[in-house]
């Protein structure tokens, strides 16, 4: 039997147990309400191995850093909208320091015509969409958001935004739609060209089978050998565009500028037009005495691009009129006509490479979408401008060039192109193509000089020995001594230095007339050569080298 003295003892240990119990719980209690509150930053945990200390703050400090090296902008709201947290993308974003964005309303930050969706994004708490950042500079920034809601252990909502930045995508976006655009436009040129040679060189093909079967003196064997010009022209026209095209968008062009009177352009340019009897078009000029400083050549190139592109758009028996005036300090030049006209969607990039209205087969225009892109240049080249406007489809089209003007010459200044004499010349032809060199003998014999021909650079220096020639006409292309080499060595001789040289060549980049004048030749001719004027360089009626 447990004596009374003996059982109150052990009743005072047991009580003293369970207090201490009591309080151990009542402390665990609170360490865990501690944790859930986020009042804690360590727990130390003591065990065979002696204390383990677990830092709570250390726990998350991966996941801030995460967070703060996104590419992306992360920012944490209030219901209100108020920025509770950002990281340094999103600040970087919108251009403010990070300090000046927390505790501001999201929609300082947020385009004004995209508030309101994004009011409605931010009330639902959930979801994403396309938007813009209104950046402290001014500037709209693509964006694209996602929302979720969060809720602390206090049971507060916060929403959470992640913001990507659009921009790079964007741009590689439009940069593959603009090479996807330049590629269509390629293949489509090539399919062009490809038609436009075509077409010229079938021509060509029929009249040397009708000059195969008939009399040469015969009416079809005159009209064959009038086709075969024509279209060797227009393959020339072809082949000079591209060229000029290349020089001038790479900038290797070089205008011989000296005062004009614009009105003598316009009337010599379309004196061509309308001596063309082929030509049912009606065209009218109405012109006064304007002076520009420019060159005579590319102004006409650039007169007959519109007038052509006139023709070419409209249908026979339009009319188109050239007027020529004076405007402030400009001459002002224009070509209306009452042709097709032009779509509203193409009229902005009517002046870029390549760009053509819509074709079909019964309307087949012509053209490798070249020659406005060629206008444009070369105006701008004279510091001038052109521009094209037209009320539509239907209602025709007017083009306008601007260019500076200059105070005028008297006519006494201008300088007349003398006669062409008709005193023989001793010319040299080196040519290794047999049909060509055939041609430009006969060409040359009709005009009365003496020829004598050598197909390759060897044979003619042993003429040059023989014949004593005054002219050499040499092309560059000759197999085993090129055409420079054979220049520098008849420069090199006696009766060198006094002949005129004249250079054959299908190359006509300026480094290839530099090359040329370099060897010793007086002009640059590029392939195929008018025949008017070769007949005026052999006699000596074109000054100045390079050709």
């Amino acid at each position: 039997m447990i004596k009374p003295a003996r059982l109150n003892e052990r009743r005072h240990i047991l009580h003293e147990r369970r207090n201490a119990l009591l309080a151990r719980l009542t402390e665990a209690e609170e360490t865990l309400q501690a944790l859930r509150d986020g009042d804690v930053d360590a727990l130390v945990v003591r065990g065979e191995k002696g204390d383990q200390v677990y830092t709570l703050h250390g726990a998350e400090e991966p996941y801030r850093n995460l967070v703060e090296q996104m590419r992306e902008g992360a920012v944490v709201l209030a219901q209100s909208g108020d920025i509770l947290y950002s990281n340094a993308r999103f600040a970087a974003l919108v251009g403010e320091p990070l300090e000046s964005v927390l505790g501001r309303p999201i929609d300082r930050f947020i385009a004004e015509v995209d508030r309101a969706e994004f009011t409605a994004l931010l009330r639902s708490g959930n979801g994403t969409r396309r938007s813009r950042l209104a950046a402290t500079d001014g500037t709209a920034i693509e964006v694209y958001f996602s929302f979720t809601t969060t809720v602390s252990s206090k049971g507060i909502p916060n929403l959470t935004l992640i913001v990507t930045d659009l921009s790079e995508l964007l741009e590689a976006r439009s940069e593959r739609d603009r090479a996807e655009r330049d590629s269509r436009r390629k293949n489509e040129f090539l399919a062009m060209l490809a038609h436009e040679l075509r077409n010229p060189l079938g021509a060509i093909r029929g009249a040397v089978g009708v000059l195969e079967r008939v009399d040469p003196k015969n009416g079809s064997a005159i009209r064959a050998r009038e086709v075969i010009g024509r279209q060797v022209g227009h393959l020339s026209h072809l082949v000079d565009d591209l060229l000029d095209v290349e020089r001038v968008v790479s900038g290797k062009i070089r205008l011989d500028r000296h005062p004009l009177d614009m009105a003598e352009i316009v009337r010599r340019t379309i004196a061509g037009f309308t001596g063309n009897a082929g030509l049912d078009r009606h065209i009218e000029i109405n012109t006064e005495p304007i002076w520009i400083d420019g060159d005579s050549v590319r102004l006409e190139q650039v007169l007959t691009n519109i007038v052509t592109n006139a023709v070419k758009y409209s249908s026979p028996g339009a009319r188109i009129v050239v007027s020529l005036r004076a405007e402030d300090n400009d001459a002002v030049l224009s070509v209306e006509d009452t042709g097709f006209g032009i779509a509203p969607d193409l009229l902005p990039s009517i002046f870029e490479m390549f760009v053509q209205a819509e074709r079909t087969l019964d309307r087949a225009q012509g053209g490798l979408g070249i020659g406005l892109t060629l206008v444009r240049r070369l105006v701008e080249l004279h510091g001038g401008t052109v521009s094209a406007t037209s009320e539509g489809l239907g209602h025709g089209s007017t083009f306008t060039v601007r260019l500076p003007q200059v105070a005028g010459r008297s006519a006494a200044a201008d300088l007349s192109t003398p006669p062409e004499t008709t005193t023989p010349k001793r010319v040299l032809l080196i040519e290794d193509n047999r049909d060509a060199r055939e041609m430009f003998r006969l060409i040359l014999e009709h005009a009365g000089h003496n020829v004598v021909e050598a197909e390759d650079g060897v044979r003619g220096l042993e003429l040059l020995e023989t014949e004593n020639p005054e002219v050499a006409i040499i092309d560059i292309g000759l197999p085993g001594l090129d055409g420079y080499e054979v220049a520098k060595r008849i420069r090199a001789t006696p009766n060198g230095q006094a002949m005129m040289l004249l250079a054959f060549t299908g190359y006509g980049f300026p480094s290839d007339h530099e090359r040329s004048a370099e060897s010793g030749f007086d002009h640059h001719l590029v392939k195929p050569v008018d025949p008017h004027l070769l007949a005026r360089l052999v006699v000596g009626k074109v000054g100045g080298a390079g050709g």
